[in-house]
C-alpha cells in the first residue's frame, strides 16, 4: 500500500505562500533511510536578484536532547516546508524538555555530592596534616609465640 494515497485522501494540501523572518516552519528532509523532521524559525531571507537563500534556525528532537543548527537553503533547491504553530512546537518538544530538565537535576545533584565529598576530603587532609603523623607501635610474632604467650598466666 502506498502511504501517499492514504494521506491525500485524508489531508488537505498545505502550501506556504509567503515566507518572512520569524516564521515557524516544519522542514522535512529526505535522508538516506527515513525523512528527518526539523522545526525551525526563519532567521534571514537573502535575495540579490539572481540568487536567493533562506536561513533557518533548525531544531531536531532526539531521545533526551534537542539538537540545534543553522542551515542555509539555496533558492533553486527543493525544500519541503510546512507552517508550524507555537503550540505545535511546544507539544513536539515537551517530552525532550522534560527529559533535559530531569538530566540537569540529576547532574546538579551528582555535582553537589562530589563537591561535598571533595570538601570533606580536603578538611580531613587539612586537619590530619596539622598533626604529626606517625605509624602505630606494634610487635610482630609468630603463631607459636602467640600461643605460648596466650597460655602464660600474665597474658
Amino acid at each position: 500500500m502506498i502511504t501517499k494515497n492514504l494521506i491525500q485522501a485524508a489531508a488537505n494540501v498545505v502550501k506556504i505562500t509567503r515566507l518572512s523572518k520569524g516564521d515557524c516552519v516544519k522542514l522535512i528532509e529526505d535522508g538516506y533511510s527515513t525523512p528527518d523532521i526539523f522545526y525551525g524559525v526563519v532567521i534571514d531571507l537573502l535575495n540579490e536578484g539572481e540568487k536567493c537563500f533562506v536561513q533557518v534556525l533548525r531544531y531536531k528532537k532526539s531521545y533526551s536532547a534537542i539538537d540545534c543548527d543553522i542551515k542555509t537553503y539555496s533558492g533553486d533547491k527543493e525544500v519541503t516546508l510546512f507552517p508550524a504553530t507555537v503550540e505545535e512546537l511546544e507539544e513536539h518538544f515537551k517530552d525532550a524538555i522534560t527529559a533535559i530538565r530531569r538530566d540537569i537535576a540529576s547532574a546538579e545533584k551528582s555535582l553537589s555530592d562530589k563537591k561535598l565529598g571533595l570538601q570533606r576530603a580536603e578538611e580531613f587532609v587539612s586537619m590530619e596534616s596539622t598533626r604529626k603523623l606517625q605509624s602505630a607501635s606494634f610487635k610482630e610474632i609468630t603463631q607459636d609465640e602467640y600461643l605460648k604467650l596466650k597460655s602464660a598466666p600474665a597474658f
